[in-house]
């Protein structure tokens, strides 16, 4: 799986709780590794999940330009006899005339909330067994009709196309790229793209990449929550602002626009508009756990105990791990 280039600086929550084992060592069951060959003999291997009789979903870049292209499972290789892509979005369908595998069940976003629990399932590190990671959803970015999930439950190379699940065992989305660094942060794709694929685009026998995945594109063509990136990285404050003031004449009402901009206004100094800004936030999304983050320095700053108070109650509800930063 590649790996984008840009990092951010948030810090990874602890679950405690996890679903039970049950339910765990069931999902494995539409948990698959899958494997490809290009023309010059490489091989590569990804993941995929099981969405329907004789489907399984896994990222467009896993299996981009292959030669051949199986699926491994219980000792049974299967071969797909067709493609169905969204190679914007990373999204593939293989289709396949017999697979005896059983489908998972997909869920919906419609009301998915940032620090819900989540847990992904993949073949990362190319491991014998699916393996498991546990977090919680960060982000919720809209792109164009879609919702990109960001979460905390770890995924590494040849997690490209496992699935992430909320607690009831249901495909929330599939892992599909990541940020650099220890701290990394974990990007999936919705399954709306996967029902809208299934309803909507035609099947094919092709794998060239006619082009990159939107977050594999230059950076000026990145949606704007992964142009910001770069200037956190960098700690350039007037640039996020301007990138942010961009965002915001876009979609000035979307949430993640307008933390960011509060954000780049707190580096700068402006802190009466950015605790304003912040305040919307949370009445918006009473779960944003960097927004409060934010409002407790700005009330640590101006020496408000009573908001010291609550904004630090918020902090340590919702993510302790934030007070260290």
């Amino acid at each position: 799986m590649k790996n984008s280039l840009f990092l951010l600086f948030f810090f990874s929550f602890c679950v405690s709780s996890t679903p039970a084992p049950e339910l765990l060592f069931k999902i494995n069951r539409s948990v698959v590794k899958v494997n490809v060959s290009n023309k010059e003999g490489n091989h590569g291997v990804g993941s995929g999940v099981v969405v329907k009789k004789d489907h399984i979903v896994t990222n467009c870049h896993v299996i981009a330009d292959a030669q051949g292209i199986n699926v491994n499972k219980y000792g049974k290789t299967y071969i797909p006899d067709a493609i169905i892509a969204d190679w914007k979005n990373d999204v593939c369908i293989l289709k396949f005339k017999y697979l005896e595998l059983e489908p998972i069940k997909l869920s919906s976003n419609d009301s998915l909330e940032y620090e819900t629990k989540v847990f992904g399932k993949s073949y990362g590190g190319n491991t014998v067994k699916p393996h498991t990671s546990f977090g919680r959803v960060k982000g919720i970015h809209q792109l164009n009709q879609f919702k990109v999930i960001q979460s905390s439950a770890w995924f590494a190379m040849g997690a490209s196309g496992g699935g992430l699940f909320n607690y009831k065992g249901e495909l929330i989305a599939i892992t599909t790229f990541k940020t650099a660094g220890n701290t990394a942060f974990y990007y999936s794709m919705p399954v709306e793209i996967i029902k809208d694929i299934l309803i909507n685009f035609k099947e094919t026998a092709i794998t060239t990449q006619p082009e990159l995945p939107f977050w594999d594109a230059p950076p000026i063509d990145q949606p704007y929550f992964m142009q910001v990136i770069g200037p956190m990285q960098n700690e350039s404050w007037k640039t996020l602002k301007k990138i942010t003031l961009e965002w915001l004449k876009e979609a000035p009402n979307e949430i993640e626009a307008q933390y960011h901009h509060a954000f780049a206004l707190y580096q700068l100094g402006e802190l009466v508009t950015a605790k304003n800004i912040l305040r919307k936030v949370i009445k918006k999304n009473k779960k944003h756990a960097l927004a409060y983050l934010y409002l407790l320095k700005i009330s640590i700053k101006e020496n408000q105990s009573d908001d010291m108070s609550y904004y630090k109650s918020k902090v340590l509800e919702l993510d302790n791990s934030l007070m260290s930063q």
